[in-house]
């Protein structure tokens, strides 16, 4: 009795091989092998990409500039400064420009023999050491042009001629691709300012949206587009190209006729000489993201400090070159002129790229 019932059963179950089943199964087989190898491809890739970065790199004639403080001298600029010095394409030089000197040489320990013995902490390897002694310069400032130090200063310098400069902050490490990702895009659009994040300028001039899904359209990144996107304002702590003949000496001799508040929000600064030159700013695509060091906010405690805002300070800037912005990138509202953001396919190996060099990270430093 009891086989009956099971024969019976069995006759009406859907369990019953068929061979419509049998395609069925042979398709989730075909679809498994092609997830598990698209994997393994993605995996022995990225490892690939990791190792590149200890592999011989190749020289470029792009020079790499930024500022730092006192604060930040031994504490996130050695960490940045060997992102730096561990770039797949080498710069010609990376250039911290210091400012005021006075200041500077009060502390007695912001030199580069001790930034040296900083970085030498963190990695004593031998080529490290060699790279930082070729490459590596300080420059003590007069002028104090607090955060736009890191592009003033050697604007003036290579003045109207077409020298490649990376601009950066000294609060990232970069990933190693930062600088070839930024020359290759250069190539593409050689009058352009090419960096790795930027926003678009809303019409009324006023900083910032509210939301996190609209702030997600705002604030472009490299690291979620598929496709080059123009913005208004390009952003160092990204790094960005530049070249000091995209501007004219307005960019510094005016610099000291405005307020304070304006003269330290430095990417506004750059972004209005850009569009007053007809001088476009591109995000483009990157293969991840960087790692964020800060741990002292400078800029904010000046602001507090001397009762001031971000956004307050982000307001009066852009309205000082209300005549000079592209109004025809006004941000609009609701994703309507969005970017193109990539794919789940980009999205899955931008991902993986970015955990591996994130664990690389902590397996050399530890975690921030």
């Amino acid at each position: 009795m009891i086989r009956y019932y099971l024969r019976s059963f069995y006759r009406r179950s859907s369990l019953k091989p068929s061979r419509w089943r049998s395609i069925y199964r042979s398709y989730i087989r075909i679809m498994f092998l092609l997830t598990v190898s698209s994997f393994l491809f993605v995996i022995f890739h990225a490892i690939s990409i990791v190792q590149l970065n200890d592999a011989e790199s190749d020289l470029s004639g792009v020079i790499i500039s930024l500022t730092s403080t006192p604060a930040r001298f031994h504490g996130e600029l050695p960490l940045a400064i060997h992102s730096l010095l561990s770039q797949k394409q080498l710069p010609k030089q990376i250039r911290i420009y210091l400012s005021p000197t006075f200041e500077i040489i009060k502390h007695k320990n912001l030199t580069l023999s001790h930034l040296k013995l900083s970085v030498q902490r963190l990695d004593s390897s031998k080529s490290i050491a060699r790279l930082f002694d070729r490459l590596v310069q300080i420059r003590l400032e007069e002028e104090d042009y607090g955060p736009a130090t890191k592009f003033l200063s050697i604007i003036k310098e290579f003045y109207s001629k077409s020298q490649t400069i990376m601009i950066c902050d000294d609060d990232y490490y970069y990933h190693p691709f930062t600088l070839s990702t930024l020359m290759e895009y250069s190539h593409q659009f050689p009058n352009s300012i090419i960096g790795l994040r930027g926003w678009r300028i809303r019409d009324d001039l006023t900083w910032g949206v509210a939301g996190k899904y609209e702030m997600a359209y705002h604030i472009i990144e490299s690291y979620f587009i598929s496709e080059v996107y123009r913005v208004g304002i390009i952003t160092a702590n990204a790094a960005y190209l530049i070249r000091p003949s995209f501007f004219n000496t307005d960019i510094y001799a005016d610099f000291n006729q405005v307020p304070n508040d304006i003269r330290h929000v430095d990417d506004i600064w750059l972004s209005g000489h850009a569009s007053k030159r007809n001088i476009a700013r591109y995000v483009v695509p990157s293969c991840c993201s960087h790692i964020d060091l800060t741990r002292t906010h400078a800029l904010e405690e000046y602001l507090v400090k001397n009762k001031m805002s971000r956004w307050s300070a982000n307001n009066r800037a852009l309205q000082l070159f209300n005549r000079s912005w592209e109004n025809y990138l006004w941000y609009r509202f609701n994703g309507e002129n969005a970017p193109e953001y990539r794919s789940w396919r980009v999205l899955f190996y931008r991902e993986w790229i970015s955990l591996l060099l994130k664990l690389k990270f902590n397996v050399y430093f530890g975690s921030i």
